[in-house]
């Protein structure tokens, strides 16, 4: 190796590294290290991003009107957009309303709820496990995609059937 010549090593793994660690660098010669300084407390964290989705609850209906005591199921549209293709979430993962209620029927459907001739993703809830309450003004669902991505979106509702 000549001198003044720079080579990349390439990346660090750095997984499951935690505590002090002494990292030796050669920056002159094979096997001749000249420097050396030490890492202290040193942990790794996972970072995940939070993919914001649109959805609309009870797909092409204002002012989404949820009645409180139906023992029907609340469809749920994630909308294709721009920025995200609601065909890529995994219909098992998706939790709906504040008691996160799981898809009815164990999966969704494809179809295009919006119009835009892109498909996007509808889901069935059971009402009364979504635990959607009285005066309650929106409700939200999470999951996440087959590439393990976290999703979130919401939409307003209008409860009904409260008296």
């Amino acid at each position: 190796m000549e001198e003044g010549v720079f080579f990349d090593s390439g990346p660090i793994p750095v997984g499951d590294l935690t505590g002090s660690r002494t990292l030796t660098i050669a920056l002159y010669g094979v096997g001749e290290p000249n420097a050396e300084f030490q890492i202290r407390n040193f942990s790794t964290q996972s970072v995940s991003v939070l993919q914001r989705v649109e959805i609309d609850i009870k797909p092409n209906k204002e002012p989404n009107p949820v009645n409180l005591k139906s023992r029907d199921v609340i469809p749920v549209a994630i909308l294709t957009t721009d920025d995200f293709d609601a065909t890529m979430v995994d219909p098992l993962t998706v939790e709906f309303g504040p008691d996160g209620a799981f898809e009815a029927h164990g999966r969704g459907h494809i179809k295009d709820v919006d119009g835009d001739s892109d498909l996007d993703l509808v889901l069935h809830f059971a009402v009364q496990e979504t635990g959607i309450s009285c005066g309650d003004t929106s409700a939200s669902l999470t999951g996440e995609t087959f590439g393990g991505e976290a999703i979130e979106g919401s939409d307003s509702i209008k409860t009904v059937g409260c008296k």
